[in-house]
């Protein structure tokens, strides 16, 4: 008897783990963005914008671009985000819709236009994403800015809205 209460017991608990390891991953694989498996710090910042393709931008001469407005700022986030506030001027391109903004950028956007790219927080890889699928698109000066959204709102700069607040 306590052998078959034994079989059962290990039965039901290999069940409870197959299952929890079946929806972890299916959870997994339906994330937008890949979750390190080991924290890392952000990329060291470029030195030199005009002689790097597709790197990452120090905060400061990204916002000393956007002050003189030398760069075309895309926000790389959900849309939802994107629209409850932005860095002022910039345009949202989600890097998993690049069919439905690839042509018209294309057209409007000059290859040698610096671009800078940000996404929200310091692990986020979405502005990543986006400034590689620029590259490939042909832009030739194309930088992300690591935690961008979230730095421009400690330093209280320029932000936009597309909701009015009531």
């Amino acid at each position: 008897m306590k052998k078959i209460i034994l079989h059962r017991f290990l039965y039901e608990t290999l069940m409870v783990v197959a299952i929890a390891v079946v929806l972890a991953a299916g959870s997994y694989l339906l994330r937008p963005e890949v979750l390190p498996l080991v924290a890392t710090s952000p990329p060291a910042p470029s030195g030199n914008i005009d002689m790097d393709l597709f790197k990452v931008i120090d905060f400061e001469q990204a916002r000393r671009m956007h002050e003189a407005n030398e760069a075309l700022f895309a926000d790389a986030r959900p849309l939802i985000a994107y629209e409850v506030g932005h860095i002022e001027g910039a345009i949202h391109l989600d890097p998993y819709a690049f069919d439905q903004w690839a042509d018209r950028l294309m057209a409007g956007t000059a290859p040698d236009q610096v671009i800078i790219t940000y996404c929200d927080g310091p692990q986020c890889t979405l502005a990543r994403e986006l400034a590689e699928k620029l590259t490939w698109l042909g832009f030739e000066r194309v930088y992300y800015l690591v935690d961008g959204w979230g730095l421009w709102q400690a330093h209280g700069l320029p932000v936009s809205s597309l909701i009015s607040s009531p």
